[in-house]
């Protein structure tokens, strides 16, 4: 049971006696530790900071004291919301109080229904329990009321579901490092682009930039919406002018005597400029700068005002380091390309720019535990790990399938608050994924457009051509974008993925579809299996011994000593796999092959775990294929296997067969067949390509 503190009757309630009745009911869960008077934005108001007590924290996620604002006016206005908000940043409440949410109390009847309205307009606010004061007087005896309406209000409202870009530091999360670099940047006047798939959080980023800028007096801060009609309509002289008239009116220039003309435009810009102070600065945010730029679909007067514009940006600032430039957008290329039409490209080498990804493990486990305990969601570790693995850290995507587990919890009337197990996220992700189809489409869009031949190689590897796409990969300017993006990576075995697998599943599915396919693998039709074989045979051997070849040339570490693999003739004689026992056939040969001649040479050098240690560390993508040979025979060969083999044979089984059940795949043999082969060549061409590389690094 709480209390009030001494202090709090001193120092406030002795001038205030009739607010005792109000605070009372909150003493089932909360300590009264502080109470003050304060006035802004012309409301006179009582502040409270309430303790919480432990049952109270781990119900409702409270990790500091929480504010408390009682309004004695009969009707509700924005003004005592404003006034709430500048003091949870005041002393004593700053620092000390829950950021994203705050108790409210008021004497109007309807404030229920005035906040419900407040927010809807302005999404981004704060978590406010509101309290009706007569409500909490009748509730005198009631231990239970301020629990029950604290899980009514907090429960009710689903904070993942905000699809704009964020205005505010309610809901912002990470990203400090890249803040603080771009800030830095900011006060060394250098220009700065940041670049990224749809709904990353680039805008977000800019409109952070801006606040932070203004707080530490930067200078003036001129953001551009670049898709706004208002903006991409005006020719690159008309956007000058804007520009020159906000800095004009921000520091009391006289423009009456400037010439706005398009011959006298650049001249008049490097004028104003000029007259800024020492401690002026212009910042310039062009945020979707492909609108206004030589690739632009709408205006095609952009085609030659970007060099103009660009042109006199460029001029400028080698007279005047008081102006900076940050541009965002999907497309780089406004950067990278260094000609347009044969004339130098103005932006070409005079912007350092990045790409923006998904958030790190770190951000996106705060963003997460922060809103969703407050929603009832309790994530443990392991599913705040599945999460980040199946939706890479993408803002959009983690927050819209977080909100889509939150809507699968009130269908199904969960008691709030629910421990949210990564077994729980599993077993609906198929729906969740098939629910996040349209995001998945939006982020990658722009993508297929700007960079055809990228999206085609992502189209291979979501479609499982792992080994056509190691094959193309060599050339670099077929993953360059891919991997900036955040769309490709390499795990521990060199083997290349996409790490943010519902959009991997998401192109895969619309490729399945456009073929006419039901799986994301493309499985070798009946009439073409015999001729695939052959040549997939061919290929095996052929990559083989040139393996062998360039290893022996650089004196590593062989593969099957001296000799090459036995049973060549066994192996090239295989057949195509229509039930278990051509697979068990195949996959012993493939064993004997490959995996036992590997671990009798071992042997043969006194080292009974060659194939687990030496090989494995110098040939990992060709041991992971190897691997699956071996546990696909000890499943076949064995009746029972041991917990770290089971664990391994359903990793490769969910992985070549899609998460399906065995019994419901179709021609199931010949699938993990296909699967066996390719993934064999994939290998082999990985442990080619990183020798060869590795040649050429060392010339």
């Amino acid at each position: 049971m709480g209390e009030i503190r001494r202090e709090v009757w001193e120092k406030h309630l002795s001038s205030f006696p009739k607010e005792e009745s109000l605070l009372k009911p909150f003493l089932s869960g909360f300590y009264v530790t502080s109470g003050y008077r304060r006035k802004a934005y012309n409301s006179e108001l009582s502040v409270y900071i309430l303790n919480p007590e432990e049952f109270m924290k781990e119900a409702f996620g409270f990790n500091h004291e929480v504010l408390l604002v009682y309004t004695e006016y009969e009707s509700m206005e924005p003004r005592t919301l404003q006034a709430a908000e500048q003091f949870l940043t005041d002393s004593p409440a700053k620092g000390r109080v829950e950021t994203l949410n705050y108790f409210l109390i008021s004497e109007d009847d309807s404030v229920h229904n005035w906040l419900q309205t407040y927010i809807s307009e302005n999404e981004e606010t704060r978590i406010i329990i509101a309290f009706n004061a007569n409500e909490l007087r009748k509730s005198r005896g009631d231990s239970f009321f301020i629990r029950n309406q604290l899980s009514k209000q907090f429960f009710t409202r689903d904070l993942f579901d905000y699809k704009l870009p964020l205005a505010k530091d309610t809901y912002f999360f990470g990203r400090s490092n890249i803040l603080a670099e771009y800030i830095d940047s900011i006060k060394r006047g250098e220009n700065r682009g940041l670049f990224g798939l749809r709904k990353t959080g680039k805008t977000s980023i800019l409109y952070k930039l801006e606040r932070m800028g203004n707080q530490e007096q930067l200078g003036l801060f001129i953001y551009f919406d670049c898709k706004d009609p208002s903006v991409r309509k005006l020719r690159w002289h008309q956007l000058l002018e804007n520009i020159i008239l906000k800095v004009c009116e921000r520091y009391d220039f006289d423009k009456s005597v400037l010439k706005f003309d398009e011959v006298n435009i650049s001249s008049t810009f490097q004028k104003v400029l000029s007259e800024l102070s020492s401690g002026q600065r212009i910042v310039l945010i062009f945020d979707e700068i492909e609108y206004i730029s030589f690739n632009a679909k709408l205006d095609n007067h952009w085609g030659e005002d970007f060099i103009d514009f660009w042109q006199t940006m460029w001029t400028t600032q080698s007279r005047n380091r008081k102006i900076v430039s940050i541009i965002a957008g999907v497309n780089p290329i406004v950067v990278e390309q260094d000609t347009i039409n044969g004339v130098q490209n103005p932006l070409f080498g005079i912007i350092t720019h990045r790409y923006l990804t998904g958030f790190n493990i770190d951000e996106m486990k705060e963003m997460v535990r922060k809103l969703g305990r407050k929603m009832g969601m309790s994530f443990s570790l392991e599913a705040m790990n599945y999460i980040f693995n199946r939706y890479g850290g993408h803002p959009l995507l983690t927050r819209i399938a977080c909100s889509l587990i939150n809507n699968s919890l009130n269908e199904q009337a969960v008691s709030r608050p629910f421990d949210c197990t990564e077994n729980y996220l599993i077993r609906d992700e198929d729906k969740r994924d098939s629910d996040l189809t349209f995001y998945c489409r939006h982020v990658v869009s722009e993508l297929k457009q700007f960079y055809a031949n990228e999206y085609e190689m992502l189209e291979l590897l979501a479609g499982g051509h792992t080994r056509d796409f190691v094959e193309l990969s060599l050339h670099s300017e077929f993953i360059k974008h891919l991997q900036s993006y955040g769309l490709l990576a390499y795990d521990q075995h060199g083997i290349p993925y996409i790490p943010i697998p519902v959009i991997g599943r998401y192109i895969a599915l619309e490729l399945a579809i456009q073929e006419g396919r039901r799986t994301i693998l493309k499985v070798i039709p009946k009439p073409q299996r015999e001729e695939w074989l052959r040549r997939r045979v061919s290929t095996v051997i052929k990559d083989f011994r040139f393996l062998e070849k360039l290893i022996k040339l650089n004196k590593m570490v062989l593969l099957f000593g001296p000799n090459s693999f036995p049973e060549a003739d066994q192996f090239v004689n295989i057949k195509i796999c229509s039930d278990e026992r051509d697979f068990i056939q195949f996959i012993n040969i493939c064993n004997r092959c490959f995996v036992d001649s590997i671990e009798i040479y071992g042997e043969s050098l006194g080292n009974k775990k060659f194939f687990w240690n030496e090989f494995q560390q110098n040939y990992s993508g060709l041991f992971y294929a190897l691997r699956r040979i071996k546990i696909y025979r000890h499943d076949h060969m064995h009746i029972q296997l041991n917990t770290n083999v089971s664990s391994l044979l359903l990793e490769y089984l969910n992985k070549d067969l899609e998460r399906q059940k065995p019994s419901d795949v179709q021609d199931l043999y010949f699938v993990l067949q296909q699967c066996v082969l390719d993934g064999l060549l994939t290998a082999l061409q990985i442990e080619i390509n990183k020798i060869e590389i590795n040649k050429i690094s060392k010339i």
